[in-house]
Order: structure tokens, then sequence, then C-alpha cells
């Protein structure tokens, strides 16, 4: 389940809420869509007090007596975040193998299983706390030996940035994608890769100083010989290169270049 999450997070650029709130009515097959139109959250009782009336959807039953806070469906964070995504090949058919497991848990269950018709949900099909995949994540990550970790919702941002780069900057559709509007999206999803500014650094080296002034990269090195050659006899090629290398077609060379 937690792959799933983690797939169809980055996939659709969702927020944790949104990955927990997936509505399993929601998703067309045949289409290859869904719709984002909820959210999962925890607030504490004092807090649901104030909420409007509007925005809360569905309450689900505590689990602890006499806890402080609820479990709620509500409605997403504003107008543009209700929207349509679209699927990809593999993610439909990881989702239609958590159906098919979904529904041997209601049959062991029978009576007991509480159907909310969430995506995400426990075993007996109560639902997930956004801060549970979060921290199921992070557990993950650190299993792996992973240095830098993200959070959970760092997934939508890198989902957002992916989007951004493979479109050639599309901000338009990406946007639409994420439930962003173009402006913070441009503002907040616009970092650059420590491997496009190595490559940058690059293209700015062969493009820019005179070949015979131009220490040579070395020797034992093949693949930087070969992408300085080619850059250096086709200008062209440059910013094939400069594209290749941000979708993670090419390896980063890992010694930096000569001086000059």
């Amino acid at each position: 389940m937690l792959h799933l999450a983690v797939h169809i997070a980055f996939v659709c650029s969702l927020r944790a809420g949104e990955t927990a709130g997936i509505a399993v009515k929601t998703i067309d097959f045949y289409d290859r869509s869904l719709w984002i139109t909820q959210e999962v959250q925890r607030v504490s009782d004092k807090a649901l007090s104030v909420l409007p009336k509007n925005e809360v959807l569905h309450i689900f039953p505590k689990q602890i007596a006499g806890s402080t806070s609820s479990m709620i469906l509500k409605a997403p964070k504003t107008e543009r975040s209700i929207r349509k995504n679209y699927l990809t090949t593999p993610l439909l058919q990881e989702i239609k193998e958590r159906l098919e497991y979904m529904k041997e848990c209601k049959e062991f269950y029978g009576d007991k299983y509480q159907e909310n018709g969430l995506l995400f949900c426990q075993p007996n099909g109560r639902p997930l706390d956004p801060k549970s995949l979060d921290k199921s994540f992070k557990k993950w990550q650190t299993n792996l030996g992973f240095e830098n970790q993200i959070e959970f919702q760092g997934l939508r941002k890198s989902g957002q940035m992916h989007k951004v780069r493979i479109t050639k900057n599309n901000y338009q559709v990406v946007a639409e994608n994420g439930g962003h509007t173009t402006d913070v999206l441009m503002s907040n999803y616009n970092e650059a890769l420590d491997s496009e500014k190595r490559t940058l650094s690059m293209l700015v080296e062969t493009s820019f100083y005179p070949r015979n002034e131009t220490t040579a990269a070395p020797q034992s090195d093949d693949e930087v010989n070969a992408i300085v050659s080619a850059l250096q006899n086709n200008p062209e090629l440059s910013q094939q290169i400069m594209q290749l290398l941000a979708l993670g077609a090419l390896k980063t060379p890992q010694r930096t270049m000569g001086g000059v």
C-alpha cells in the first residue's frame, strides 16, 4: 500500500491528505483517470467545532475513546484543487491489484468491515491518517539507507518539478495537473537540480572559451571526452544534451571539468 501511495502521489502530484482521501468511485479505468475531490485530515475537536459545515464532508467514528481529535473527510484546500488526473499504465495496474486485495479484506472481515469508499485504508476499512503515510515513508527511506530523506508531502513537489522539465516549462498544464495557480507553480517549483547546474557549467566552458585554450578532459574519462567533443563540434547538440541530462537519460560526469 505504501508503494502505491508513493507512486500515485508522485504521478498525480498529490498532497498527503489528498492521497489518503482518494475515493474508489472516482477512478475510471476506461478513461484512465481519477478525480481529486476530497482529502482526509485529523483535526482537534476544538478546530472541528469552528470549521465551516460545508467543508466537512464526513466525520469518522473515533477509534480511541476520549480522544481529543477526529479524522474527517473535507473538501479540498481550494476550488482549483478539485481536479482530474490521468493515470499511467503501471499505476492503473497497481490500483487494480490494490482493489483485489481490498476485496479479500472485505470478505475476511464481513460485517465488521467499515466501508468508507477509500482507496487507502486499513485492512478493516478504517481511514488512514495522512501522518502515518509520512511516518511509513520515512521509515522506508531509512531502511533503504537514504541519507537525504524527503517527507511524503515532498513527493508532490518532486512530481511537479519533474513535469515542468519533461514538458519544457509548460507551467499552465502542470499547474492545472497539481491544482496550482501558474504563479505559485513558477515561484515555488522552479528550483534547478545540482546536475543541471553542473551541466550548465560544462556548457559554458565548452562554448565560451577558445578550444585551444581549454585544458583537455582526462583521457581516461571517455564519456566526458565524447560529450565535450560533440558539444564543441555541434552547438545545436548542447541544448539536446542539457534536456537529456535534466531527464536523467545521461549520467552527470563524476569528475569536474579541467580548469582554464
